[in-house]
């Protein structure tokens, strides 16, 4: 499967609105899945990171070993040829190397360019690499010592200025004398900046605070980034070692490592000291940092060319923060501004919470602050307690947390799909919710009489559970950019507003964002809400809400006006509800205006 445009041929098939599939999936869907297998190499593809481009440096180098012209950052350390970038190094594995650079240690995996040739790379190193042969490519990281990413990591866990920078130095430098020193400030000021940052971010110790900081700093890495097997062969450790490393690394005390790994407190202190030893390591606070940087640097290895590889930071204002559990991560985004009327964006389950530019701008106009959170198992946001028969709960817990982390008393809504999640929320937590504005919002699918193009056809699949699963991951295992515009242009098929969006780069644009972070393989929640929408087991009661509209295109390929509008006024018999001529599906890329208007109308 190599062209970029078109998926697996018979995903390709579904796509195009071939009938006859739902007969075969209907009688054999093993052999379906059997099929599916075989035509993408076997098996499906493993999670691919997105990361934040600013972590990493690449140097490129001919057959002869001299360095290729390519633009790096300015951390990455000059070298005329391998075999001198080589020889400054301390060698931690039998591909990844450990340099001294500028007050800090950069760590540098390197391969040789035949095999770098199915890693997913920014454009201009791709552009590079294809001119060359037989030569070798090398990814360094670690040259931000605490200002760019992990600064603005740190930021999005809400410390105090104090704290974020204590937290930064002490990534920079390893400890927290060295920190004191880098900062001016006495040793007992800082230690205890570094008490109340944990604190806050709900982490046990400054091992976590610096995994969770730094990790947040490159971006989306898969949930199995962090294989002990892997991390022992990079850096040369026993897999018993590489265990240890991890969990202190992740934050687990001596005595729960033991636990762990099945050995004492006094086995687990000696293979630590050989580890430090092995890796001239001085402090868990760096061991912490050298084992995120490892893993990026192998899960960039693993990355293939059938997802995009690489976050805009530009684009998307991301924001990290950690459950009350202390160690699961929740993904969101503030767009400002600070002083707005917030509120809430909400995504639907098959997208991730990238808010559309057209409805950020209109927001703007009229004084609101857009916030939008990843739930659970969505991009960022750590599936938590998830369940196909609850994929709520977590989610409402998140939710909170977040608002109340921005002080928010009361927050409005603007929902696209996610009508469910928004029920639930409003139901568990009624002082909380304001103003709310449903987009298309979606029905049961036994309550869906409309089948046209692909999610018609999604529909009749979907009624077969065991292949939700199989079609979010084998599919969002494909995403790419050129992909993702052919399919939106089949789901907007028909529709002439959207027909029209689709010749917008922008709408493509935001499409793509806001699905490309299922390529992480986090895709549970997608699969549990579909699971809730295709087979309408959950129990959404009537709610008695008057600050509630219903807006509805009438021409939506997905969901007739009379669908909608039958489901839904049960649950909200006094909401109003209002249907867009010509609408489709996108409402809130062709008709931002018309939400934000009915959305203020509702504040009156």
């Amino acid at each position: 499967m190599n062209d970029p445009t078109r998926f697996t041929p018979i995903f390709q098939r579904l796509i195009d609105g071939a009938a006859d599939l739902i007969g075969e999936l209907g009688s054999n869907p093993e052999a379906f899945e059997r099929q599916i297998l075989s035509q993408s190499g076997t098996a499906i593809p493993a999670g691919t990171p997105l990361f934040n481009q600013d972590m990493l440096g690449f140097l490129l180098f001919d057959a002869k070993g001299r360095r290729v012209a390519l633009p790096a950052p300015d951390w990455v350390p000059a070298a005329r040829d391998f075999a001198s970038l080589e020889a400054r190094a301390t060698r931690r594995g039998d591909r990844l190397l450990a340099i001294d650079h500028d007050g800090g240690t950069l760590h540098l995996a390197w391969a040789q360019v035949v095999e770098a040739s199915g890693w997913n790379l920014p454009a201009a190193v791709r552009t590079a690499l294809a001119g060359i042969s037989g030569g070798r490519i090398a990814v360094i990281t670690g040259g931000d010592r605490g200002g760019g990413p992990i600064d603005q990591a740190a930021r999005g866990f809400g410390l105090t200025d104090l704290e974020r920078r204590a937290v930064v130095a002490i990534i920079s430098t390893g400890n927290a004398q060295a920190a004191a020193a880098q900062l001016g400030l006495a040793y007992a000021t800082v230690r205890e900046a570094l008490g109340s940052a944990a604190a806050r971010m709900r982490q046990p110790n400054m091992p976590a605070v610096v995994h969770a900081v730094v990790g947040a700093a490159y971006g989306i890495m898969p949930d199995d980034a962090g294989g002990a097997t892997l991390l022992a062969d990079t850096l040369g450790l026993s897999e018993r070692q590489a265990r240890i490393a991890l969990l202190v690394a992740t934050g687990l005390s001596r005595e729960e490592t033991a636990s762990a790994v099945a050995t004492s407190a006094a086995v687990v202190r000696k293979e630590l000291e050989t580890v430090y030893e092995t890796l001239g390591l001085a402090s868990a606070a760096e061991l912490s940092r050298l084992i995120v940087e490892v893993q990026a640097l192998n899960v960039l290895a693993r990355a293939t060319d059938t997802a995009p590889g690489f976050l805009d930071p530009a684009v998307e204002p991301a924001r990290t923060t950690v459950r009350t559990t202390g160690r699961e991560m929740i993904g969101w985004s503030d767009y400002g501004p600070a002083s707005g009327k917030p509120v809430l964006i909400v995504h639907s389950n098959w997208q991730c919470r990238h808010v559309p530019r057209p409805l950020v701008r209109a927001l703007h106009r009229r004084g609101w602050r857009p916030i939008a959170i990843d739930r659970p198992g969505f991009g960022a946001t750590h599936p938590g307690t998830s369940t196909p028969n609850d994929p709520f709960a977590q989610a409402i817990d998140d939710t909170l947390r977040i608002i109340d982390l921005l002080k928010i008393d009361r927050i409005a809504i603007v929902a696209r799909a996610g009508a469910q999640f928004v029920h639930t929320l409003k139901a568990a937590a009624p002082d909380r919710v304001g103003e709310v504005v449903l987009v298309s919002p979606t029905v049961p699918t036994l309550a869906s009489t409309r089948r046209r193009g692909p999610m018609g056809t999604m529909k009749d699949v979907f009624q077969r559970p065991q292949l939700i699963g199989f079609y979010f991951r084998v599919v969002c295992s494909q995403l790419t950019y050129s992909r993702v515009e052919q399919l939106t242009r089949k789901l907007a098929a028909g529709v002439a507003s959207e027909m029209v969006l689709c010749d917008d780069p922008e709408f493509i644009r935001d499409r793509f964002r806001a699905v490309r972070p299922f390529v992480t393989g986090n895709l549970v929640g997608a699969i549990n809400e579909q699971w809730i929408i295709s087979h309408g087991n959950y129990d959404f009661p009537a709610i008695d809400v008057d600050d509630w509209m219903v807006i509805q295109g009438d021409d939506d390929n997905h969901n007739s006006l009379a669908d909608v509008e039958g489901h839904w006024r049960p649950i909200l018999p006094k909401a109003r509800f209002a249907a867009v001529a010509g609408g489709g599906r996108y409402l809130t890329s062709s008709h931002p205006d018309l939400i934000v208007e009915e959305l203020e109308k509702l504040r009156c």
